[in-house]
Parts: structure tokens; sequence; C-alpha cells
């Protein structure tokens, strides 16, 4: 199976250095999946990202694994390799990414990971070669691991997962060294009402990042957190009308914003071609804010 997407997005945003304009392409991904039979999968996916200040990351390996499905229906999977840690939700129908997403979401290069799916529950273990630096010099926090518990049903989807380290989240990746481990939680939780989908995911660390933690960015002992609430109403037809509300706590250090709220209306356009559109207010720890629009084209296959 072969699959990818690309997405374009175009925003303006005011804030306290004036208005910016900008065009990007967000995303553009290609995947491949080869499933010789039912017990043996093997997975890759190449990623390209650019933010709108024209800021990219180069084509990349995304992830590349392969999986073992020792028992049929997902019942007991065996993953191994480069892959995203199930550590946390950040399911959104927003434009933009959740803040839970930009505290937490974690990519690790040599995991191994292994899934079994009991009735409505599903679990998930999972240990990592980690990266981030021991800021006294004497190498990396070598070993780490995580672990998954979740529920799902036609109306209710609800987890905890914890991470041992936050400092290997992609939110650190150029500046992750830290004298001691600073292990995390995500909470989550998704229901529908009617025609309404009610979100909620609050992701946080269990200890605080030190004085000198992520190459000195941390000036005094903070725990961040990130807290993101959505309800999205189905307009029928595949059109969804989204609201969110983000906050963090003692995250100014790794900029992020103190809180956001946004509004947005997404819809189908022409077969694989969907589009959204974004407004959204952010307040920074400063007291300053950012209001911006943004404009997203998808297209999958």
């Amino acid at each position: 199976e072969v699959a990818g997407a690309a997405e374009l997005e175009y925003g303006a945003n005011r804030g306290t250095e004036g208005n910016e304009y900008g065009t990007a392409i967000s995303k553009a991904e290609f995947g491949a999946a080869i499933k010789p039979n039912d017990k043996v999968e093997a997975r890759v996916k190449w990623l390209y990202e650019e933010d709108l200040k024209a800021v990219s990351t180069p084509l990349e390996v995304d992830e590349a694994n392969a999986i073992w499905h020792v028992r049929p229906e997902n019942k007991l999977d065996i993953t191994a390799g480069k892959k995203y840690l199930k550590f946390g939700s950040f399911d959104t129908n927003m434009v933009s990414d959740p803040l839970t997403l930009d505290l937490g979401e974690t990519r690790q290069d040599k995991v191994l990971e292994v899934t079994s799916k009991q009735g409505n529950f599903n679990t998930t273990g999972y240990v990592f070669s980690g990266t981030a630096p021991k800021i006294d010099g004497t190498g990396k926090h070598k070993s780490g691991y995580g672990f998954s518990v979740g529920y799902e049903s036609e109306k209710v989807n609800a987890g905890v997962d914890y991470l041992s380290n936050l400092a290997e989240s992609k939110a650190f990746v150029d500046h992750n060294s830290v004298a001691k481990k600073v292990p995390a939680m995500a909470l989550y939780a998704s229901t529908s009402l009617g025609g309404v989908a009610l979100k909620a995911e609050h992701l946080t660390a269990v200890k605080s990042f030190q004085a000198g933690d992520l190459e000195e960015t941390i000036t005094s002992a903070a725990k961040p957190s990130a807290t993101h609430i959505e309800a999205d109403l189905d307009l029928k037809k595949e059109r969804v009308l989204a609201l969110s509300a983000n906050k963090t706590s003692n995250a100014e250090e790794i900029g992020l914003p103190k809180n956001n709220y946004g509004i947005t209306y997404a819809q189908p356009l022409y077969k694989n071609i969907s589009g959204g559109i974004e407004l959204a207010r952010a307040k920074n720890y400063d007291a300053t804010t950012d209001k911006s629009l943004t404009m997203k084209l998808s297209y999958e296959f």
C-alpha cells in the first residue's frame, strides 16, 4: 500500500512585531507499507515540513519500522524501529496543532513497542534508546520507557500515557540536556453527544526541570504543562465547526504561549481535497497578544 498527503497554508498574523504574512507547504508526506502475510508488516514514511516563517524541516525518513502481528486483530503486536511514541492523543479538527502536541510529541529512532487489544481496552508498553544528554557532559540518558492504557467505544475514547523523560520530546530536540530525567503524563478523553464531539487533554511533567536544564534555557525550577479543550459541531456532509481553548503553565522559557483560543471551519472541496480556515488569538506570558488567520488546503491519497 502507498499513501501520501500535502498541505498548503496561508497565514496572516498581527502581533508585537507588526503584521506578518506567509505561504508554506506545511506538510508533504509519502508512505508505503508492505504486508506479505497476516503476521509481518513493514512501514516507512518520508516527511517534509515548513512553517509560515519559511523555517523548514528537510525531507527525511519520519518513520521506519517493522511489525510482527503475534495474534490476529491487533490482540498482540510487536513493533521495532523508528516511530512516534504512544504519548499523548493530540486529536483535533483545528487547523493549528494543539499546545499539548507542541509540548509532548515524541519520536525516537530505536524503539521496541508491544501493544495489546482486549475488548475495549488497549495497552502499550515500549522502551527506547534516549538521546537527551546529561548536563555534566558524562554521556546521555540512554534508557527510556513508557506505557499507555486506553479505553475505546463508539461513544467514548479515554486514556492515560506515561513517558520516562519529557526532554526526549521534539519540543526540545535542539537543546534537550537535563541533569535528571523529567517524567511526564498525558490524560485525554473524548465523547460524542448528538452532533457535538467534546475532547479534552492534559499533558504535564511529573517532576520539574531544574535551573541549567535544556542548555540553560531553564533559569529556575519549572514543571511545564499544557491543556487542550475542544468542541466539534457536525454540520453534516463532512463539514465541521470546531472551537478550541489551550492553556499552558510554566512554559514561558520553552517558547509556548500562555493561552490560545481559536475557531475553525473545515469541509471537503473536491474528491480528495479539503479546506479549512481558522481564526485564533494567543496571549503570551508577557501579556502581549497575537491574532492570526490561517487557511489550509489538504490533499490525501
